[in-house]
């Protein structure tokens, strides 16, 4: 389901893919590159830096040669790791561009994206914002800087994981969700009319009724189903991508709630 996201949203995204990003990059300035990140198995603080400069600068290069098809997205070469005492640089340069593009780039200027449709730079001014932060965690929970992502990012941060992750089913073997999954933010609250479907991210209730391959059916709305998730945004988020900080209380089919975290391929 298609679902339109907020507009506007319910914070700055420049702001804050400024601020996470300068956090971000501060843990590689303070901390190097050996230490092994928890959250994200198998990499190290210097993998996790390309990763993000990989991303921030692929995602400007498509901004600045405006990439809209498949055939141009495919024609793009992959940066290769540099050094590490040049990683920091090249990082920065890549969070600097992408900020710039993201600032200067026209609001209905398309780009490619991999969810079967170009889109405008709000979708990735969105996607950005995202991105940035459930790193900028990984990098602070691995050098023991407490940070919690805000409730209204995170809240919706969630819903852009319903709307273009959650169906992305990992693999054949991936099992049915088998039932209704309610999640619910403990720490966001919008009076907006319940069962509306224009409700903003930020107010943290949905609904998901279906969930398959290339498909998340959902509507924000408090509701029962089959399975309720709770918790705070920032530690729902960080749940549904795999990650756990702060408890989320499961009630009803915990099945459920584990065969939905389960399904999506978050590579």
């Amino acid at each position: 389901m298609d679902v339109a996201a907020p507009d506007p949203l319910p914070y700055d995204p420049i702001q804050h893919l400024r601020t996470d990003g300068v956090r971000l990059l501060d843990v590689f300035a303070d901390h190097g590159y050996d230490a092994d990140v928890p959250s994200c198995p198998g990499w190290t603080l210097g993998d996790l830096a390309f990763h993000i400069g990989s991303v921030w600068s692929s995602w400007f290069t498509r901004v600045e040669d405006h990439i809209v098809t498949d055939e141009q997205a495919r024609a793009l070469t992959r940066a290769a790791r540099p050094s590490d005492d040049l990683l920091l640089d090249w990082v920065a340069a890549a969070h600097n561009g992408i900020l710039t593009a993201l600032i200067e780039a026209p609001s209905d200027q398309a780009v490619w994206t991999w969810t079967g449709a170009p889109r405008d730079m709000g979708w990735l001014r969105r996607r950005m914002v995202q991105e940035t932060a459930v790193h900028r965690w990984d990098g602070a929970n691995t050098v023991g800087r407490p940070y919690e992502v805000p409730a209204a990012v995170a809240a919706d941060g969630i819903d852009e994981f319903l709307m273009w992750f959650a169906g992305r089913r990992r693999d054949r073997l991936a099992e049915p969700v088998g039932g209704t999954v309610h999640l619910h933010c403990t720490d966001t609250d919008l009076d907006v009319a319940e069962g509306s479907d224009h409700r903003s991210a930020a107010g943290g209730e949905w609904l998901v009724t279906l969930l398959e391959n290339g498909r998340c059916d959902f509507t924000r709305e408090h509701a029962k189903g089959d399975t309720a998730i709770r918790g705070r945004a920032h530690d729902l988020l960080l749940w549904c991508w795999g990650r756990d900080d702060g408890a989320v209380e499961i009630l009803g089919d915990t099945a459920v709630a584990e065969r939905f975290r389960a399904f999506a391929n978050l590579d």
